[in-house]
């Protein structure tokens, strides 16, 4: 009997241990929780931080494109004018971006902070500062005071996270050996190789895609017209004996030959042919053939020598009017027709960034940062031998970004002429390397902008 007795006295004195270990199990698995919350919430943070900071590096790079920097000849005078310009253009970008209202890309509830004040910017060749044609924007972004959980028990209330994005501003004018781009949405008029601002001078010089007079030309105005008139047999073509047009401020170019169906993402308001659809909307069916220079004869795009409807010389019902109007919510030819309006304070790149008034629609009368208006237009090559049967195809030696400011009636043999203000110019040469193309814009920028490889994070 007295073993018994010992037994029970035993298993008396082992009850409430199976609660110990439960409580601490419990303790356990809520500290593991808790830290799993602490490293998940800072996992979640810093995926937060890096796509903020690639949409700033974007943001930024985008406005370096648009500022004209990239598109200076080695030697420029404006050149340290137009990198104050760049570097201010990128600034204002981020910042915007960073304390957009709405809030965009927040982290944890509130927007993350650049590291430095400013991004930094690395042009081609940094020992030289006139040399401007690739630019490389780094962006450093950190959030301070992350809420903790678990790490309360050690003291530690609060973490800091950052991230880094480098993106690129790519324009292939200037260099003699270049990665060719294909912008999208390009609008289908192959403009002549002919800059109507400086006689006999070309945009871009195909055999090397250098722009003599970039500086000059950003924030000049003149006039695109058709080459397609009935004074001449044929048809459109390019050349003729009016390879600029007269008078002197208008260039003339010919319809691109646009392929028969495809999206082209254009408003009712858009006449019903291809060509008029391009133009009021965004073709992206025929956009790799509008590439920057030639590899071995190919990569060139045909253009209409018989287009039906006429693109221009039809009056207030031509196909270029009315699909341009429809482009730029204008509703007639002339100025102060309902689209947005285009101010350069002063002469470029002293005055800053263009300023863009919304003529119509909830921003009425205020300033904008994009408009359907900023459009790109490809440059063809004049000088060399054209085609005399079909496909009548041409080469393309550049882009002109431009601001549509209305459509005007100046008289026969220049009826409907599209008004344009050069944004920027974008130049290639003929010695494009083997590299696959860069695509880049959505037909408001010819040159590209894309994230490039970050560095590894701090």
């Amino acid at each position: 009997m007295k073993p018994k007795r010992i037994g029970r006295q035993q298993r008396r004195g082992e009850r409430g241990q199976t609660i110990i270990l439960v409580a601490i199990s419990i303790v356990s698995l809520l500290a593991m929780a808790a830290l799993a919350i602490d490293v998940v919430s800072l996992y979640v943070a810093r995926s937060e931080v890096q796509r903020a900071a690639d949409a700033a590096a974007l943001v930024g790079a985008k406005a370096i494109a648009d500022s004209g920097v990239t598109s200076l000849p080695p030697g420029d005078p404006n050149a340290a004018a137009a990198k104050t310009l760049a570097q201010s253009m990128a600034n204002s970008a981020i910042t915007a971006l960073l304390n957009a209202s709405p809030a965009l890309n927040q982290v944890a509830g509130s927007p993350p902070v650049l590291i430095g004040g400013t991004p930094t910017i690395v042009y081609n060749d940094p020992s030289a500062s006139n040399l401007t044609n690739d630019a490389i924007i780094t962006v450093t972004l950190q959030r301070t005071g992350l809420p903790t959980f678990f790490a309360k028990v050690f003291g530690q209330t609060a973490s800091t996270t950052s991230a880094t994005a480098v993106a690129e501003a790519y324009n292939p004018a200037n260099m003699q050996n270049f990665t060719p781009v294909t912008p999208r949405c390009v609008k289908p008029w192959l403009v002549a190789n002919a800059d109507p601002i400086h006689s006999g001078v070309p945009f871009v010089i195909p055999s090397t895609g250098a722009i003599p007079n970039v500086a000059s030309l950003i924030g000049q105005s003149f006039y695109l017209t058709a080459d397609c008139n009935s004074f001449f047999s044929g048809g459109c073509q390019l050349p003729d004996p009016h390879p600029k047009a007269f008078p002197p401020d208008i260039v003339e170019y010919v319809p691109a030959l646009i392929t028969p169906g495809g999206p082209k993402f254009a408003p009712s308001c858009a006449g019903g042919s291809d060509y008029e659809q391009s133009i009021a909307g965004c073709d992206v069916s025929l956009y790799n053939y509008y590439q920057c220079g030639t590899i071995n004869n190919t990569n060139k795009i045909a253009y209409d020598r018989a287009i039906n409807p006429t693109p221009n010389h039809g009056g207030t019902s031509s196909a270029t009017a009315l699909a341009t109007e429809c482009l730029i919510h204008a509703t007639g030819e002339g100025l102060g027709q309902g689209q947005d309006s285009i101010n350069y304070p002063t002469p470029w790149p002293t005055s800053g960034p263009p300023q863009i008034t919304a003529g119509s629609g909830p921003m009425n009368g205020s300033l904008v940062s994009t408009s359907n208006a900023v459009v790109t237009i490809p440059i063809i090559d004049i000088g060399g031998s054209f085609e005399t049967g079909p496909p009548y195809e041409v080469v393309v030696v550049g882009f002109l970004q431009a601001f549509i400011q209305s459509v005007e009636d100046r008289g026969p043999g220049s009826r409907d002429a599209v008004r344009i203000t050069i944004l920027n110019v974008v130049g290639c040469s003929q010695t494009p390397n083997l590299n696959p193309p860069i695509t880049g814009g959505n037909g408001a920028s010819a040159i590209a902008v894309r994230l490039i490889t970050p560095p590894p994070p701090p």
